[in-house]
């Protein structure tokens, strides 16, 4: 018999598949789980139960698919978009925006039925939402304030008008001069809009008859004023095209026989979107431009507007640089482009390739006369929208469920990444990633929404070398989709979440609480949960939402279980005036396989029958755990709770700890050795390391 302690420092690795229980050869085994269920994993590599989700509101009607659209004006400023059957409501601080009444919800009519908002694209720039669909043309989504949007079908025009031209008139007249030939010439003139430089298309045509070759010879060209415009462009027609003669910010302009600039040619107005099948399917913004792509009559093709115009795709001809752009990626099978994205460069990801579109070696910037494709590799992207955290892009691949880092490389001078399922391959197994969202503060995790209604998260931080994957449930809850904002300071994760309540299917907003509190009673790991803060009451109304439930309540820092919502309400066993209640959350930490490498006199400790004798958890602020060397629920006897209590006084709330805690687990003989740690109460719960004191059988 041989008595050791094992060392597990970190958990950075997060919930490893099956398959790689027996890889102890890798250095992810050292830091893996064989289990990790509602956790999440810290960079810094401990792992913590992860908060409960607070109950905002059902949606406008649940029997009908919805979705959910990110909107951040600024820190102060973000809201979450509620999307129906041609319906839209706003969110704000996880409350519904009413409408200039104060009663009604504020609402806004769409064109997107229930079975299209899946696929809508969203890009915002500011104080606006540029919306894609291959349905509908781009719309334009704007906010003057909660309750005041707007949507607007883009009509892709400059955002000026071009003048009325009144007259071209021979002032210097030089009929009857010696060598006249009589010249009709022609005048076209554009306004220049005053807070953005923007051209308009060209005027009317006026024309005069004169020999502007002779002394003397005068054409004087009059237009009437425009609103917004400081300046006026002239152009006369030569050699079959109008060229430039000259600007002024006045209405009129006299010429001398200027010779026309026929490289400076007015536009030409432009909309790539009219009629169903040119709608396209995904936007984006590169170098002070709009980008859309992939039509259903052109799933390659790639349009990008005028420098600085996002709703111009006008062009001259010869082109300018500031012209709109408009092209094709030519590769060997027809892949619609599905992601595009402003990395380095204009990154498209197609539906079979990976490419980088820049200006090339001769431009700094994509130009009309500056395009260059270079493919970076054929892995293929599914539908859902990529994610940008730094500078790596994390996308799915079209096939498998595998998900991408798409990082550039000094080395090869070209993106390449790892794939980032690799290690939990059993989570994505049949499925497809539906929807997912960034919430960079305060752990940088990625949640993922799954085809099955499953969610997973993947805390990524590149730099240090960390992805670990930990899988989550709900109370039986079938997630929809998920999108992140800033609100407090963090990134707060909203879930689009269906449930069964009552036999009737719900579809439910909710939103992750945040971990942060000043003391325990402060504490929500509750999901579809409430919270009640007032005067002591026993009665806790409200909860329609959750009909029929049992729950969970934390009330003044003290668990309170087996509540079933009865008309809506519970009653607690005694008056509380802070109470999280709403639906259980079971969180379970499981290791691998004990492995201590080679020890002199045993070889590995692999498959040798094994006992672990005690356990020493190092944990920070934590209260209510559970251990044992089998997974079980709560009562089983395999599982040991740490009775924490012992010098507060009984009416305290016992508080959080932060230490080393010593369990004397469930004896058993087994040949894994691991370890279940279990968190049953809707309390916090953060694991640094495990320390198991280990008997080998020799």
């Amino acid at each position: 018999m041989a008595d050791l302690r094992a060392y597990q420092p970190s958990f950075v690795a997060g919930e490893l598949s099956p398959s790689l229980w027996g890889r102890v050869d890798i250095a992810k085994y050292g830091s893996g789980l064989q289990t990790a269920l509602n956790l999440i994993i810290h960079a810094h590599g401990g792992a913590s139960n992860r908060a409960g989700l607070e109950f905002i509101r059902e949606v406008k009607n649940s029997a009908q698919a919805a979705g959910i659209i990110p909107f951040q004006f600024n820190t102060a400023q973000s809201y979450v978009l509620e999307f129906g059957n041609l319906y839209m409501r706003v969110y704000k601080n996880g409350g519904l925006v009413l409408a200039p009444d104060g009663v009604t919800p504020y609402e806004l009519v769409t064109p997107y039925t229930a079975a299209e908002i899946a696929d809508v694209v969203y890009g915002q720039e500011a104080d606006v939402v540029y919306l894609t669909h291959q349905n509908h043309p781009p719309i334009k989504l704007g906010r003057t304030a909660d309750n005041a949007w707007t949507l607007t079908v883009m009509t892709f025009l400059p955002g000026i008008v071009p003048p009325v031209l009144a007259s071209a008139v021979a002032t210097g007249n030089t009929s009857g001069k010696p060598g006249y030939i009589a010249t009709t010439y022609q005048y076209v003139v554009s306004a220049i809009k005053a807070d953005t430089g923007e051209e308009s298309l060209k005027s009317n045509t006026k024309t005069c008859v004169n020999d502007l070759t002779l002394a003397g010879g005068i054409n004087t060209v009059t237009w009437a004023a425009v609103a917004g415009a400081d300046r006026y462009i002239v152009y006369r027609y030569d050699q079959g095209v109008f060229g430039y003669i000259g600007g002024t910010s006045g209405l009129s302009l006299a010429d001398e026989n200027i010779t026309p600039d026929l490289s400076d040619t007015p536009q030409a107005g432009v909309n790539p979107f009219v009629g169903a099948g040119n709608y396209p399917a995904v936007s984006t913004f590169i170098e002070q431009r709009l980008a859309f792509g992939a039509s259903l009559n052109n799933p390659q093709a790639v349009w990008l507007s005028q420098s600085a115009n996002y709703e111009n795709f006008g062009y001259s001809s010869p082109a300018k640089a500031s012209d709109a752009v408009t092209f094709r990626v030519r590769a060997r099978q027809v892949n619609s482009v599905r992601a595009m994205i402003a990395l380095r460069g204009l990154m498209l990801l197609t539906s079979g390739a990976e490419w980088v579109v820049t200006g090339g070696t001769q431009a700094d910037t994509i130009g009309p006369n500056a395009i260059k494709l270079d493919n970076q590799g054929y892995r293929g992207c599914a539908s859902v929208q990529p994610i940008v955290v730094g500078n790596t892009v994390l996308f799915a691949q079209r096939l498998g469920g595998v998900i991408r880092d798409f990082t550039y490389d000094l080395t090869t001078g070209g993106y390449d990444g790892a794939d980032l399922t690799i290690l939990a391959r059993h989570l994505f197994k049949g499925k497809s990633i539906k929807k997912w969202a960034y919430a960079q503060a305060p752990d940088s995790i990625v949640w993922v929404v799954l085809s099955d209604g499953s969610l997973v998260s993947l805390t990524y931080m590149k730099e240090q070398q960390v992805w670990a994957w930990t899988r989550h449930d709900s109370a039986g809850g079938f997630f929809e989709d998920v999108v992140c904002i800033e609100e407090g300071g963090e990134d707060t994760p909203y879930f689009l979440i269906r449930r069964t309540i009552g036999g009737v299917q719900r579809r439910y907003i909710e939103r992750l609480h945040t971990r942060a509190m000043n003391t325990v009673a402060d504490a929500f790991f509750v999901d579809s949960g409430l919270t009640y803060s007032g005067p002591p009451t026993a009665v806790l109304a409200g909860l329609g939402h959750l009909e029929g439930k049992t729950l969970s309540a934390l009330c003044d820092g003290n668990v309170v279980l087996g509540l079933t919502v009865t008309g809506g309400s519970v009653t607690l066993p005694n008056p509380a005036s802070l109470v999280h209640i709403g639906l259980p959350i079971t969180a379970t930490l499981q290791t691998l396989a004990l492995d201590l490498g080679q020890m002199p006199g045993l070889g590995t400790v692999q498959g040798r029958m094994k006992s672990v004798a005690e356990v020493t958890l190092r944990v920070e602020q934590t209260r209510g755990i559970f251990i044992g060397p089998k997974d079980g629920g709560r009562g089983d006897p395999g599982l040991v709770e740490y009775k924490q209590r012992n010098t507060e006084a009984w009416g305290d709330a016992i508080q959080l700890y932060t230490g080393d805690i010593r369990i004397t687990p469930a004896w058993d003989w087994n040949t894994h050795g691991s370890m279940v740690v279990k968190q049953f109460d809707p309390l916090p719960m953060t694991v640094l390391a495990i320390m198991p004191d280990v008997q080998v059988a020799k």
